[in-house]
């Protein structure tokens, strides 16, 4: 687990957050709120519907693996990895601007598990989902 202070470690993840090139193409902003939860932020935009229009399940399963990743990852020194994850689609969504948060549910020495929610910003939740992640041995840097 890290030794570094919470807040040093969040504004650490802000920091890598913005050089990602998968997440920054789609547009994803993060930041920790008073308690170190990660949320990611989503605007719409055309480029992630599906061919009805909705919002591909893909990109929701993306903020459910970044959100999750996120809330473990501000615990541990070195990177970390997602094992696995799940992701529950709720409700379809079009159109509207998304929200990912994060929590821990246990952080351990080398394996955490973490949960997430997608809502839209109008507060109605689309999707969850949970994640198992290991810390490795490669430095965060």
């Amino acid at each position: 687990m890290s030794s570094a202070a919470p807040a040093d470690r969040a504004r650490a993840l802000e920091a890598m957050f913005v050089g990602g090139k998968f997440l920054s193409h789609l547009g994803v902003t993060i930041r920790f709120d008073d308690d170190f939860r990660p949320v990611v932020s989503l605007p719409h935009r055309p480029q992630l519907e599906h061919s009805r229009g909705g919002i591909h399940g893909g990109v929701l399963a993306t903020l459910i693996d970044a959100a999750a990743w996120c809330a473990a990852a501000v615990h541990y020194p070195s990177w970390i990895s997602t094992v696995e994850f799940d992701v529950r689609l709720l409700e379809p969504v079009a159109g509207e601007d998304l929200v990912a948060t994060g929590r821990p549910v246990r952080i351990g020495k080398r394996i955490a598990v973490a949960e997430a929610e997608v809502r839209t910003a109008a507060g109605r939740l689309v999707a969850t989902g949970a994640a198992t992640l290991s810390a490795t041995s490669l430095p965060f840097g």
